[in-house]
């Protein structure tokens, strides 16, 4: 009975560093679903005004949002085609 202690000690260790693995991608997902959303949310607010693309000082603005949205876009396509959450 003394040789499984050390085992049953092994194995809690193996699934607690599981367990947090599988915490950690969780998490990374939810991240990467909010920034997603955050996207749509803007674009919503884009999309909603007409008048924001009519002014001339905007013009700068939306060029930087969608550089921006260009550069989330393929961390988003890339984040998304790991098929291994250990990459």
């Amino acid at each position: 009975i003394s040789q499984v202690h050390p085992y049953a000690k092994m194995a809690l260790r193996v699934l607690s560093c599981a367990a947090k693995i599988i915490l950690a991608q969780a998490n990374r997902d939810k991240a990467v679903l909010k920034l997603l959303k955050k996207i749509c949310e803007v674009y919503s607010l884009i999309i909603q005004d007409d008048m924001l693309a009519k002014i001339s000082s905007m013009r700068a603005i939306l060029a930087k949002i969608s550089q921006q949205t260009r550069e989330c876009a393929n961390f988003i396509k890339n984040y998304s085609e790991t098929k291994n959450f250990c990459e």
